[in-house]
């Protein structure tokens, strides 16, 4: 990952990356798409102490060779971090969310954190997270210092630990009336939205998915299908809930579908005020399109571009992986476990066929 790193930006030698890692091994992780099993790419921090915040503020601190004496060890609170390298091509956006997790962990109680935005796409992307030139702060700071300063009171806080959270496509009416139940708490009952628009008659004519915390109706999120596009809509978190990781899931969990269906563009309106959440995935406003207004709420036009499913359902699929349930295409589907009850040969052949699809 380093070396593909190389390829594009100025990078400390192997021989000073190592040196850092002795003293303190957790500084590089590497970013993990959970449902692709693959690695995406690379986040280093330097987590400084009290004379490495006062160094890097004062331009002493030395990115490409930092002195030991100013890093934290791994069990010891930074005093500021330092964003030594994020890279990952094609999934920045997607990455950061990770990445603040990551520091939200090594600073539970909020420290200033520092980075230097090397593209104009990193310094955007920065900007819209909050980031600022240093020097308004400290004055004398590099030009090319950015910062931002998150605190225990203002920091957004992902209560995932100790909380399971599921996003799943609906298919019974059951869990459809949580999703129903979910957005009238949301839509209706705060936001005082009329029923007549919330239920807008599409509810039969696409995905809906139902996000759990703890296997408590927390969340939703609807897509529907149009020729050329998925759209993205209905997205809805309990009060309660959103300080949870639940509305990212929801938005991950209906990317990954539309990408299983075959489309290659994500559609959706947003919020004015959440064009800065959908971002975060990689979504761009239709800049020749202008904002919109409906529900006395002004909305922008947003698309994503999604990357090509490595198995997605198409017409060379196996037949019976088509008609299986929505969302469930990995699963045995209700008419392949109708044959499977029949006899002992029939178990045999679905397995086998099983075996040989897996292979």
């Amino acid at each position: 990952m380093l070396e593909l790193a190389r390829n594009e930006i100025a990078l400390a030698s192997d021989e000073i990356i190592r040196k850092v890692l002795v003293h303190n091994p957790d500084i590089a992780r590497l970013i993990y798409n959970r449902r692709t099993k693959g690695d995406e790419g690379i986040f280093a921090y330097l987590p400084l102490n009290l004379r490495g915040a006062m160094a890097i503020v004062s331009g002493a601190l030395n990115g490409e060779a930092p002195d030991a004496k100013m890093l934290c060890r791994a069990n010891e609170t930074p005093a500021a971090i330092y964003v030594w390298l994020v890279f990952a091509p094609g999934k920045l956006a997607q990455a950061m969310h990770c990445i603040f997790e990551c520091v939200d962990e090594l600073a539970p109680d909020g420290c200033p954190i520092f980075s230097r935005a090397v593209t104009d796409h990193a310094m955007r992307l920065n900007r819209r997270m909050g980031f600022y030139p240093a020097e308004d702060t400290y004055p004398g700071a590099p030009d090319w210092l950015i910062m931002t300063e998150p605190t225990k009171d203002n920091r957004v806080e992902h209560e995932r630990e100790g909380k399971k959270v599921e996003v799943r496509c609906v298919r019974t009416i059951a869990e459809f009336m949580q999703v129903s139940a979910v957005r009238a708490a949301v839509y209706i009952a705060e936001q005082l939205c009329r029923y007549d628009e919330e239920y807008d008659g599409n509810d039969f004519c696409g995905t809906q998915f139902l996000g759990l915390v703890d296997d408590d109706a927390a969340g939703c999120a609807r897509v529907r299908y149009f020729g050329e596009f998925a759209k993205l809509e209905r997205i809805a978190v309990r009060p309660q809930y959103r300080t949870s990781d639940l509305a990212f899931e929801l938005v991950r969990a209906a990317i990954d579908h539309c990408r299983r269906k075959g489309f290659r563009i994500l559609y959706g309106h947003a919020r004015y005020d959440l064009v800065p959440f959908y971002e975060r995935f990689g979504c761009r406003t239709i800049e020749d399109r202008p904002a919109f207004s409906f529900a006395n709420v002004e909305y922008r036009e947003m698309l994503l571009d999604l990357d090509p499913h490595q198995d997605p359902i198409c017409l060379s699929s196996d037949p019976m992986k088509i008609i299986r349930q929505e969302g469930y295409w990995d699963d045995l589907g209700p008419l392949e476990c109708s044959i499977a009850t029949g006899s002992d040969e029939a178990v045999a052949a679905v397995a086998n066929r099983m075996k040989t699809l897996r292979a």
